[in-house]
């Protein structure tokens, strides 16, 4: 999906309470898993924004003063950041694959 911008952090908010009202689970546990689902989004944009800055690998130096080549931690972060989110989504018995509530129409289709 080149060129198309990802969605605002407002409407996948909305998009998720619109599925739950959808499902009648709109419930508090089910609003503090959605509050806990767009701090874990908010972190993903930033290891995104890192990885995008620095890399997958970057050089720095060592303890030693010798420069040397390192992993970039937010690989690893965004992969368990990535999976934190699915487990939510999964809690709240949501899914990507036919989500509901959203009825947004894509002109560029």
């Amino acid at each position: 999906m080149a060129g198309r911008k990802a969605p605002s952090a407002s409407k996948i908010k909305e998009s998720l309470v619109k599925q739950l009202e959808a499902k009648n689970a709109n419930v508090p546990h089910f609003y503090d898993l959605i509050c806990d689902y767009m701090t874990f989004l908010n972190v993903k944009k930033k290891l995104q924004k890192d990885i995008e800055d620095r890399g997958v690998s970057y050089e720095t130096n060592s303890a030693s003063g010798h420069k040397i080549t390192k992993q970039n931690q937010s690989v690893k972060d965004l992969v368990a950041v990535e999976k934190q989110m699915m487990m939510i989504l999964r809690e709240m018995g949501l899914t990507t694959d036919a989500p509901t509530g959203l009825e947004e129409k894509n002109e560029d289709l």
